[in-house]
């Protein structure tokens, strides 16, 4: 079994709290000579435990939540000091009792010093409780708070991975739509390329890791869909070195990169390239893209880059906290994205 399930199961609890208890009523008694503890020790010390292990238990329990952690601090406080006289009374009759019992009576202390014994055993179970009740607040607390941030982040990363989708298809439709007009013989072969990313979109996308490898495919069903779009008037590198089969990557984390290369790096004024290199290896991934910026939009890029560049930046902040290494160039010809993910 499990360590931590262990030592919070109530089993477990209950035990511990048994020893203790065990523990505290044994103290008094190891000062004594073992001849000398009678069964007048073992009830007089029994019953002030009974009394002590009932206040802990009724200030942990109900004061502490009803009064104290509300600030009703006045009432908490008024209820203690009564439980405090409560306990002396009913210790003192329990201890006359005892006496008459044994025949103590003539040997008995004065009034005030046997009802005030109670007092400083008292005091100490109040600290105890109220020091651990407090503790397990704060840690309740904290508990509850990361709870409540892992369930912002997963609200946030699925909104942002909801973002990413249409905005992705919107692109990919227009292409097609595009090449429709034109009658153009790659439309059906960019049907069976868009199919393929909607497959890898419907069902891979949902997972919260998948295969780099899987991840490079969609990459390059996508590099081909533009490939026939564009018809050759752009030089692209797609460049893999390393092996991606075995590493793990977000979904949908790559394609905004190169989505933003092909939007704003394809001028019919100029010659285009576009140059993608992943480099995996046992440390770490690194993507590299590479474009020259087009006239019509030069220094513009960063305002038009579109909801899917700004997506990831945030999911990289999410998913990769400290963990990753992400520069952006921009010389006015050239746009150039470097991004490091450690394993």
């Amino acid at each position: 079994m499990n360590v931590k399930l262990l030592v919070r199961s109530k089993t477990f609890i209950i035990i511990l709290h048994i020893l203790i208890w065990t523990g505290l009523f044994l103290l008094p008694l190891l000062d004594e000579d073992p001849r000398h503890v009678t069964s007048y020790h073992l009830y007089r010390n029994g019953f002030l435990m009974l009394l002590l292990a009932g206040f802990y238990y009724l200030n942990y329990y109900k004061l502490i939540p009803a009064l104290f952690l509300p600030n009703r601090f006045m009432l908490y406080y008024a209820a203690i000091i009564l439980l405090l006289i409560s306990i002396c009374g009913i210790n003192h009759l329990f201890a006359t009792f005892m006496d008459i019992q044994y025949n103590h009576v003539l040997n008995r202390p004065m009034f005030w010093r046997r009802f005030t014994f109670p007092i400083f055993p008292v005091l100490f179970i109040f600290a105890f409780s109220i020091a651990i009740r407090l503790t397990n607040e704060w840690f309740r607390n904290e508990k509850e708070k990361k709870e409540m941030e892992n369930e912002k982040l997963i609200s946030e990363l699925a909104f942002l991975k909801s973002q990413v989708n249409p905005h992705f298809l919107f692109n990919i439709l227009n292409n097609i739509c595009s090449l429709a007009r034109k009658k153009s013989d790659d439309t059906e072969n960019a049907i069976i390329k868009l199919s393929q990313i909607m497959r890898y979109m419907l069902y891979d996308s949902k997972d919260e890791k998948v295969s780099l490898e899987k991840e490079v495919n969609y990459l390059k069903n996508y590099i081909e869909l533009q490939e026939i779009r564009l018809s050759g008037a752009v030089a692209i590198d797609f460049i893999i070195e390393g092996n991606p089969e075995m590493r793990l990557i977000e979904p949908m984390l790559l394609i905004p990169f190169v989505e933003n290369a092909f939007k704003h790096g394809i001028s019919y004024l100029d010659d285009s390239k576009i140059t993608i290199r992943l480099m995996v290896s046992d440390q770490s991934i690194v993507f590299r893209v590479e474009n020259h910026i087009a006239r019509k939009i030069a220094g513009d890029i960063h305002e038009e880059s579109g909801i899917g560049l700004k997506n990831v930046l945030r999911r990289l902040e999410l998913l990769y906290p400290g963990k990753h290494e992400l520069s952006i160039e921009d010389n006015g010809l050239e746009y150039k994205i470097y991004l490091k993910l450690a394993q």
